[in-house]
C-alpha cells in the first residue's frame, strides 16, 4: 500500500464516523430513557464482554503475538453503521442500535486508548518502542468523536439536505470501508494465506460466541426479542475501519501492519456469519 494511500486511510474513517453522526439526532437517545434496561445490558456487553471473549479466545488459541493484538485491537472497537444497517433488516430495534453505536462511539476515545496500552504491553512486549495512550486518545477523538459530532450538528442545521443525500453519504461510506479492508488484505496477503485457517477460526470463535451470549444475557434478564436481536447484533459486529486505520499509527510504521490482518478478515467475516443468523432471527417471534 503506497504512503498517499495510507495517508488518507485516516480521512477515510473520518468520513465514515462523520456519516454515522448524520444519521444521528437528539431523538435518537430518548431510547436510553424509554428503554434502559436493554441499552445498559447493550453497552456492558460492548464495552466488556466483547474484549473478554477475544481475550478468552486468543488465550485458548494461542496464535502469534501480532495476530493476537490485532484480535484484540478489533474487539476494542465500537460498532459502526454496519450494525445499525443490519439491525434493520433483522427488524430489530434501530433507535437502540443507533443510539448504542453513538454512545460507544463517543466513548471510545476513552476505552480504546487504556485497552490498547494494556494488550500492547501485554502481547507486544517483546517489540521495539512503546505506544502512547494519549495520543491515542487524541487520534481517536480526531477521527471519531469530533466527525460524529460535527455530522450530528450537520443533521442538526441542514436536516433536509442530509436526509435527501443519506443514500449517497451512506453509499461512498461503503466503498470506503470495501477499499480499506481490501487494502489490508492485499498488503498482508502472503501471511493471510498462511494463518488464514487459524484466524478465521479465531474470528468465527469470537463472533458466534458474542451472538450467543447476547442472546442468552437478553432473554436472562427477560428482555423483549425486538431488543434481544439488536443486542446480539450491535454485540458481535464491530468496526474494523477503525481497527486498520489505528493500527500503523499504533505501530508507527508507513504501510499496514500485520496487526491490522485480523480486523481486515473481521471485514469479510462479520457479513458471511451475520447475514444467515439474521435471516433466521429476522422474523422470528
Amino acid at each position: 500500500m503506497s504512503n498517499t494511500a495510507l495517508a488518507l486511510l485516516p480521512l477515510a474513517l473520518a468520513y465514515i464516523m462523520f456519516t454515522l453522526g448524520t444519521g444521528l439526532k437528539p431523538s435518537d437517545f430518548k431510547v436510553i430513557a424509554s428503554h434502559p434496561k436493554a441499552f445498559f445490558i447493550g453497552l456492558i456487553n460492548q464495552v466488556v464482554f466483547v474484549p473478554l471473549v477475544a481475550l478468552a479466545v486468543v488465550l485458548l488459541m494461542s496464535p502469534p503475538p501480532a495476530i493476537a493484538f490485532g484480535i484484540m485491537l478489533i474487539s476494542f472497537c465500537p460498532g459502526g453503521v454496519t450494525s445499525n444497517m443490519l439491525t434493520y433488516y433483522a427488524k430489530g430495534n434501530v433507535a437502540l442500535s443507533v443510539a448504542l453505536t453513538g454512545v460507544v462511539s463517543l466513548l471510545s476515545v476513552v476505552t480504546l486508548p487504556i485497552l490498547i496500552t494494556l494488550a500492547f504491553n501485554h502481547f507486544m512486549k517483546d517489540q521495539a518502542g512503546s505506544i502512547s495512550a494519549v495520543k491515542i486518545g487524541v487520534v481517536m477523538f480526531l477521527l471519531t468523536t469530533l466527525p460524529v459530532t460535527i455530522g450530528m450538528l450537520a443533521r442538526y442545521k441542514f436536516a433536509d439536505f442530509m436526509v435527501r443525500r443519506s443514500g449517497i453519504l451512506n453509499g461512498l461510506a461503503s466503498v470506503f470501508f470495501v477499499l480499506i479492508v481490501l487494502a489490508a488484505i492485499a498488503t498482508n496477503w502472503q501471511l493471510l494465506q498462511e494463518q488464514l485457517a487459524s484466524i478465521g477460526l479465531e474470528l468465527v470463535l469470537i463472533i458466534v460466541t458474542l451472538f450467543i451470549i447476547s442472546i442468552l444475557t437478553a432473554k436472562a434478564l427477560q428482555l423483549s426479542w425486538f431488543d434481544t436481536k439488536t443486542i446480539a447484533i450491535e454485540t458481535s459486529i464491530q468496526n474494523s475501519t477503525t481497527a486498520i486505520t489505528l493500527a500503523p499509527i499504533i505501530m508507527g510504521v508507513s504501510t499496514l501492519p500485520v496487526i491490522a490482518l485480523p480486523a481486515a478478515l473481521y471485514g469479510v467475516l462479520m457479513y458471511v456469519i451475520a447475514l444467515p443468523i439474521i435471516f433466521l432471527i429476522r422474523n422470528k417471534n
